[in-house]
């Protein structure tokens, strides 16, 4: 199974599996307690999602956004966008942080309002990350026989993607950290083996026959594809029921008020009245 869009679908999943490691990479002390909604609807209606919104334990709203490449002025007023809406529909203190694969010279870090309204969000690139430091710190950590911790794993995934590094030689190696089961828990290794399974496609690009070794490491000692995929095809299921429910109602409109058609199809009224 090829996943498309890899490394958005990458990001997204890690930051299911590892959004408080990925705060503290970020520098940030503060907890996550919980996932906000990613969607907005704007003046316009035009529904717009984020990445993701987490939200933290001062009460701040954190929208995480996930770029492919260098940071460009359009992608940076989109998330100015954002972040402005989030705090008029919310009523809350909205934060932006940035990860890229892109490269800091050549990004814009800076977005003009105008010439005196700036956007300017926290930028981090993966290029500069020590991925050979991280490396070593955990192959220590298991000759020591010492337990790996959440950063560890999210360490094991993003390794390949960082800074000194040769990034299929740190793919293979922390393909194979992740076959063992002593070290984690089936869960936690299935949570791993699905991101790592999208970097090895990142990594290997074109090349099939380089996916494929890549692969029969990653498939070893974990069904984490059948459960991904599982994932998937529920989550389809779920979005194709939402449909039908939508399209029925739509057909309901003319004949039944907002509150019967809420009753009847199980949506709720503001679903109902939006439609």
């Amino acid at each position: 199974m090829i996943i498309p869009f890899p490394k958005d679908t990458l990001q997204k999943l890690s930051l299911i599996s590892f959004a408080q490691a990925m705060l503290v990479m970020m520098g940030d002390t503060r907890r996550v307690v919980g996932f906000h909604p990613t969607e907005l609807i704007i003046p316009t209606f035009r529904r717009k999602f984020m990445d993701a919104v987490l939200e933290l334990d001062d009460g701040v709203l954190l929208n995480i956004e996930f770029l492919t490449g260098n940071l460009v002025e359009k992608f940076l007023l989109r998330c100015a966008q954002y972040a402005i809406n989030l705090r008029v529909i919310s009523g809350r203190y909205v934060e932006t942080k940035i990860l890229s694969t892109g490269s800091r010279s050549q990004s814009k870090s800076i977005a003009f309002i105008s010439r005196i309204f700036h956007f300017r969000p926290e930028i981090y690139f993966y290029s500069e990350f020590d991925g050979l430091e991280k490396l070593i710190n955990i192959k220590n950590k298991i000759s020591n026989q010492e337990k790996l911790t959440l950063m560890d794993r999210y360490n094991l995934v993003f390794i390949p993607l960082m800074g000194n590094v040769d990034r299929v030689k740190a793919a293979f190696e922390v393909f194979n950290i992740a076959n063992n089961s002593n070290l984690f828990t089936e869960d936690e290794q299935s949570e791993i083996k699905r991101c790592q399974y999208i970097v090895a496609q990142i990594i290997a690009e074109d090349d099939d026959e380089l996916l494929e070794k890549f692969w029969e490491i990653i498939k070893m000692n974990n069904d984490f594809l059948v459960r991904y995929e599982q994932d998937l095809i529920d989550k389809n299921t779920q979005e194709v029921t939402e449909q039908v429910k939508k399209s029925i109602a739509k057909k309901l409109k003319d004949c039944l008020s907002d509150l019967e058609i809420a009753k009847r199809t199980g949506l709720s009224l503001e679903e109902v009245q939006q439609l």
